[in-house]
């Protein structure tokens, strides 16, 4: 069974190595791929996402294996004016139905938090667009080599 878990301070070394996996982060090249995600942050980078309305963040727990497996998050984009969500799945868990589950599981959160949409503008050739276009989501627009896509909660 899959479950979002969100994590205390302490465990944001699994988000510092979900970041620096190149097979995992692959799909993130236009921005160079791998993210450093610095113990130096911490702190203020928990305040902010745990505490603050705008934001939402958990890690993808799977209780079959007993660990987690990939992260899931939300925030409100003031470019876009749309929340806009992330999630990323190990590489070794991919294709296994676990990512779905995991995006569903977002879906609902962002409902039961008074949420009526939710965005994601990735890059047009990436393979999650299917997963997110047979989970209801949308094409509403599509520049250079983003496309933005949008579901009604």
């Amino acid at each position: 069974m899959i479950k979002l878990v969100q994590p205390q301070i302490t465990d944001l070394k699994y988000r510092k190595k979900l970041l620096k996996d190149k097979k995992t982060m692959a799909f993130n090249k236009i921005n160079g791929g791998t993210v450093d995600f610095n113990e130096k942050i911490w702190k203020s980078w928990y305040q902010l996402w745990m505490n603050d309305t705008k934001h939402y963040y958990a890690y993808v727990y799977d209780d079959e294996i007993k660990k987690y497996i990939g992260e899931v998050s939300y925030y409100f984009e003031e470019e876009y004016r749309e929340y806009v969500l992330n999630i990323i799945i190990e590489y070794p868990y991919r294709h296994l139905g676990k990512g779905k589950v995991a995006l569903e599981l977002l879906c609902k959160q962002a409902k039961e938090s008074g949420l009526r949409f939710l965005c994601d503008d990735i890059e047009t050739n990436n393979p999650a667009k299917k997963l997110f276009l047979d989970l209801g989501f949308k094409e509403v627009w599509a520049r250079e080599n983003i496309t933005m896509l949008k579901k009604r909660l």
